[in-house]
């Protein structure tokens, strides 16, 4: 059913989009018009609702994909489902946070969810602890209910991220200052139960300390494997390093594999991370934006945005994915494993403002030498009456034909969310006629 008006719906916008153009180019049309749909606005209490860089604000489960937004009404985040059809988001009143200015980050383990909430540290407020919940799934009524909750740190933290292991352990990381007054890297896990966590800890491996006030981290559960990524701009460096499922938490249970190093410039606190377990193209996908726009002089051709894939020997490499004169800023990466594709969303800054639109670029992910094309990208969320459009988020899960594709984002000018679909080759369905190859979004106004 949801395919067959989804079909239909976008046959209808596509035979509108043609009878258009009238003569004109797509790139013509595309420079003039709006693209994706205007929500509804999340208040003036929330700010940046869908941030931070390295987080998962959505998820895809029953044939429905479902996302943590702020309802103004209630004065809470709260988990919400789309409805196909209509494109549009409704609250199922399920509370997550009653706090306006906290981050989340979401995992979908295919029977639980996971929501790992942190508190803004700029802010002072009464309650800045991070809290990791726990909800179960009604597959009749089609909601969630909380199943516990574990105040896993008394602290306001930027940015914290979870996953889980092959052993069913959940992990958890975030920067913050350790008993030396040092802004670190931490993580923690479970034990014994998934609502039973170990006091967070300094990672024990090297450059995992003396980092930069706002330096992050990430973590992704791989091969066996979990695996940190973080930021360190006193260094210059972007770290990795990993653990084996079910090894202890000793020094020797790290082994570090850095990213990138002796790069001067190459860090900045923008990282987001993907896993394909098994796979040939490698199995790591990060991008990250580097500091090179801050240099003196400015080289435009230098690479802002850039791809970091882990092949499968454990071995690192980079693409370019956009220069300094291209402008863009909080990247995300998603991949389409059904139809081979990886996808690198982010923020074209109007400049000189640090927001705007989003954009895309992709490539190939079975073409090792594929580099992704020059210049801006694709318009993927662009409203001429929205023009602080900011901070793409999605899913941690890998897609395919049947999830296809939704990226939100959010206007901290206009106080609205954004959001944008990509109908992804089904896999039992033939490919289309070529005209309507062409990925075409709807216009909410």
């Amino acid at each position: 059913m949801k395919r067959n008006i989804r079909n239909s719906l976008r046959l209808i916008i596509a035979i509108s989009f043609l009878l258009s153009l009238a003569g004109k180019s797509v790139a013509q049309v595309q420079g003039l018009s709006d693209f994706g749909i205007k929500d509804f606005s999340y208040g003036t209490s929330a700010s940046a609702p869908t941030g931070q860089k390295p987080q998962s604000k959505l998820w895809f489960q029953d044939g429905i994909w479902w996302g943590i937004l702020y309802n103004k009404t209630t004065s809470a985040f709260e988990i919400y489902s789309l409805d196909w059809s209509s494109q549009t988001w409704q609250s199922t009143g399920v509370l997550v946070d009653s706090r306006p200015r906290t981050s989340a980050d979401v995992l979908w383990t295919g029977d639980q969810l996971f929501i790992a909430s942190a508190m803004n540290p700029n802010l002072t407020v009464p309650d800045k602890k991070l809290y990791v919940k726990q909800f179960s799934y009604d597959a009749i009524s089609k909601t969630y209910a909380l199943f516990s909750y574990t105040e896993l740190w008394g602290f306001a933290v930027e940015s914290v991220v979870i996953d889980i292991d092959t052993t069913g352990t959940l992990w958890a990381t975030f920067t913050d200052y350790d008993q030396s007054g040092v802004m670190s890297v931490f993580v923690a896990h479970t034990q014994g139960n998934q609502s039973n966590w170990t006091t967070p800890y300094v990672l024990p491996i090297s450059g995992a300390d003396n980092l930069a006030v706002d330096d992050i981290s990430t973590l992704v559960a791989y091969n066996g494997k979990i695996g940190v990524l973080w930021s360190n701009q006193v260094t210059g460096d972007v770290n990795f390093a990993y653990h084996l499922d079910g090894a202890g938490d000793d020094a020797t249970d790290w082994t570090i594999n850095p990213a990138v190093s002796g790069l001067p410039n190459y860090a900045d606190d923008h990282i987001n991370i993907k896993s394909l377990n098994a796979d040939s193209s490698g199995q790591l996908f990060a991008v990250i934006k580097t500091s090179l726009n801050d240099t003196t002089p400015l080289n435009l051709g230098q690479p802002l945005i850039v791809l970091l894939i882990l092949d499968n020997n454990g071995s690192w490499s980079r693409k370019e994915v956009a220069t300094v004169a291209e402008n863009h800023t909080r990247p995300i990466v998603l991949i389409d494993t059904q139809n081979r594709q990886l996808y690198v969303f982010m923020t074209l800054q109007y400049s000189p403002q640090p927001n705007g639109a989003i954009y895309y670029k992709q490539i190939d992910l079975d073409d090792s030498g594929a580099q992704f094309p020059a210049g801006i990208g694709t318009p993927f969320i662009e409203f001429t009456t929205d023009t602080h459009i900011n901070n793409a988020s999605s899913t941690k899960q890998v897609l395919n034909g049947i999830t296809d594709l939704v990226v939100i984002a959010g206007d901290d000018d206009s106080r609205y969310y954004f959001h944008n679909f990509m109908d992804l080759q089904d896999p039992e369905a033939p490919p289309p006629p070529p005209v309507f190859n062409l990925y075409l979004p709807i216009v909410v106004k």
